[in-house]
Formats: C-alpha cells, sequence, structure tokens
C-alpha cells in the first residue's frame, strides 16, 4: 500500500505561520510521508532567523534552499527570483515527491509552484482567493499560484467564492478557516508573564507595530514610511511600542533604517526582528486583555488574528486595501496627523466585535471523499492507503 510522499515549503515568517498547523495536521495523517523544505529570510540573521523558531517547534528540516538575500530593488528580486526556481528545479529533480503544499501570496512561493506544476507534481494551496489590492505584488501572483493549483484550500467565504469563480472545479475547493488560529485555544497567556517577558509598564497602553513595503515609485514610499516614522514619534510619548522587522520585499531597507533611527531619538522603544508566533500572540492578548493599546501598521495579522484577543488594529495605508476585514479593523492614511488623530478618536471608541475568520476545529482537515477523488484524479494511484 502507498503513502503520498508530500513536501511544504516556506520562505518567511508569515507564511510559516499559516502552514505550522497543517504541518502539524499532515504530520499525524497516516496517508502522508511529510518533509519540509525552507528558504528566503529563515536562513538570514538580518530578519531574525526565524529557522530557529521552526526548530523549536520540533518541526523537522529537510532543505536549506540558501539564497543571498538582494531584493531591495523589483530588479534584483527578479534575479532572486530565477536564482531560488533553478535550485528548486535541482532539488526537486533529485527527489520523488507525490504532492506539494503551499501557502499565501509570495514570490518565492511561486518560483516553488511554477518548478512543481513542470514537473507534473499535484499542489495543495492554502489561502488563495483572498484579495489586497494594495500596490504589493500579492493579488497576482496569488492568482498564479491558485490556476497552478490542483486543491485549493481557503481561510474565508468570500475567497472560496473568488476560486469558483476562477472556474476551479467545485469539488476540489475546501473552506477551512484560518490556520493560525487552530492553535490558539490551546494557548494559555498569563499577563504577569508577558509584561516581565518585555518589561512592560501595566500602566501604559502598548503599541504593537510591523510595517511591510508597498510597491510603489520609490520617492512616494518613502514617503510614506517618513510619515509612519513622525507619528510614531509622536505617540511614544504616550504609548509603550514594540516594532518587529518588514518581510524582505523591495523597499525594506529604508524601514529597517528608520527603524534603527527612530531607537537612537527613542531608546525605551523596543524592536524585536522577529517575535516569533507564541510572543507576537500573547502581546495582542496582553493588548485585549487590558483593553489597552493597539496593533499598528499594515501587516494580515494585525486584520486576521487581532480580532481573536479583542485587540483593536490601525492599519495604515493601501497594502490590505480590500482584504476581509472585521470591524476591530479602523484605516488610515498613511499621514502623521491622520493617523495621531484617528488613535485619539476611533480607536478609543473600540467594542468587541465578530470575526469573519472561521476557526478551525476538525482535524479531519481534507474528508476522505475528496482524498480519495483528487488521488484518483491527480494521481491515477488505484492503490493507497487512503
Amino acid at each position: 500500500m502507498k503513502k503520498l510522499n508530500i513536501v511544504f515549503f516556506s520562505a518567511n515568517r508569515a507564511e510559516y505561520g499559516l502552514i505550522y498547523p497543517f504541518l502539524k495536521i499532515f504530520a499525524k495523517n497516516r496517508n502522508f510521508n511529510l518533509k519540509f523544505v525552507v528558504a528566503g529570510s529563515h536562513l538570514e540573521k538580518k530578519f531574525g532567523s526565524t529557522i530557529d523558531e521552526i526548530k523549536k517547534d520540533n518541526i523537522k528540516i529537510y532543505k536549506e534552499i540558501k539564497i543571498p538575500l538582494k531584493t531591495n530593488e523589483p530588479e534584483d528580486t527578479a534575479v532572486f527570483f530565477n536564482n531560488l526556481q533553478n535550485k528548486i528545479n535541482l532539488f526537486l529533480k533529485r527527489e520523488n515527491f507525490d504532492l506539494v503544499f503551499l501557502s499565501s501570496d509570495r514570490f518565492e512561493t511561486l518560483a516553488f509552484a511554477v518548478a512543481s506544476y513542470l514537473k507534473k507534481i499535484p499542489i495543495i494551496h492554502y489561502e488563495g482567493g483572498d484579495v489586497t489590492e494594495g500596490g504589493a505584488l500579492d493579488d497576482s501572483i496569488r492568482h498564479a499560484i491558485t490556476k497552478l493549483s490542483h486543491l485549493h484550500l481557503t481561510s474565508n467565504k468570500d475567497s472560496l467564492r473568488r476560486i469558483l469563480n476562477m472556474g476551479e472545479e467545485k469539488w476540489r475547493c475546501l473552506n477551512v478557516g484560518y490556520s493560525p488560529l487552530y492553535h490558539l485555544k490551546k494557548n494559555n497567556f498569563s499577563l504577569k508573564q508577558i509584561q516581565n517577558n518585555f518589561k512592560l509598564n501595566k500602566k501604559k497602553p502598548l503599541i504593537l507595530f510591523t510595517l511591510h513595503p508597498i510597491i510603489k515609485n520609490k520617492y512616494r514610499q518613502n514617503k510614506d514610511v517618513d510619515e509612519i516614522f513622525n507619528s510614531l514619534r509622536v505617540l511614544s510619548k504616550n504609548y509603550q511600542i514594540i516594532i518587529t522587522y518588514p518581510n524582505f520585499d523591495p523597499g525594506y531597507e529604508y524601514i529597517i533604517y528608520k527603524i534603527n533611527s527612530l531607537r537612537k531619538k527613542i531608546p525605551k522603544i523596543k524592536i524585536v526582528k522577529n517575535l516569533g508566533r507564541k510572543n507576537y500572540h500573547s502581546l495582542l492578548y496582553y493588548i485585549g486583555k487590558n483593553k489597552n493599546g493597539f496593533c499598528m501598521g499594515n501587516s494580515s495579522s494585525g486584520i486576521k488574528e487581532a480580532v481573536v484577543f479583542n485587540c483593536p488594529t490601525l492599519n495604515i495605508g493601501d497594502r490590505q486595501k480590500s482584504r476581509l476585514k472585521p470591524k476591530n479593523v479602523v484605516d488610515v492614511d498613511a499621514d502623521k496627523k491622520k493617523i495621531v488623530r484617528m488613535v485619539e478618536t476611533k480607536l478609543k471608541k473600540y467594542t468587541k466585535t465578530k470575526n469573519p475568520y472561521k476557526i478551525i476545529k476538525s482535524i479531519n482537515l481534507l474528508p476522505d471523499d475528496i482524498l480519495k477523488k483528487f488521488v484518483r484524479k491527480d494521481f491515477n494511484l488505484k492503490k493507497c492507503t487512503i
């Protein structure tokens, strides 16, 4: 009887947070032999060496694909993409995988998707069908991966509907909910421990800040970043601030420069390159439980995860423009005066709201009837443990 050899791929911290629950779920399924491949910022000290978090999670890494991260300019990103895809091609040529699991909308993930598709390895794709529309490369890449994939797992009903409208067969599409929420019910956070870990003043509100690049012309992007960091200088008078590093999309170097410049001017601001999933969630919990602070920036985590902890989010700029948003999210332009005004008005009136993202509750992620049909149609395997 044959088991299916499935390879997972991740190249940054956000993507790993989405994939982690599936790694645990598939590892418990006796139908699969699981391998995990990492690349990108996971292997870079500059971005906090997030491979360490993976190892702490007791996830065995099968392969590291190391390429220098020179992606600050769009043309450099194209070179990185080509080099990565070449290494992925060589890797897949030596292996014998039955199935690939990919998540989201990263250009590194697209490289793995194209290589897998051309080698005729069926792809399971998670979080397709989302729309951000906000100046990053996400939408086009996400939809491209969807059209290369064979089984589609979505995080919400709207995304499921979009994939069906793209012409994908209904039986191949399943709304499973937002994966990082799967393990949240198992976490027991301690306010006192969080306070001690981060040396927080419980009487002072907290801002948890993450800003990723927007792919615009360099002048406009830098101008937006300047406005946002100027607002942080103003807010730092009344708020504690913890800042995490951006991803490595074009423009990341200027954001890191502004982070370090701000710390020199205001030493009390805390900078953590990579908080890790558990620490990040613990801080969202701390803010929500104390009803004292908010999540700020343009990360999708502020939209999809903060609501679980009753933590308000100030979403800045266009990066998450059309994404499905709970009512805990307040949108604002990248303008210092507007940001400060919004903090003083709408964010202070925040009340608990409903979460539109379903939480995965069942370990039986893929029903047997879907798996059996998937195996028959895409693998042409008559003998399998499924």
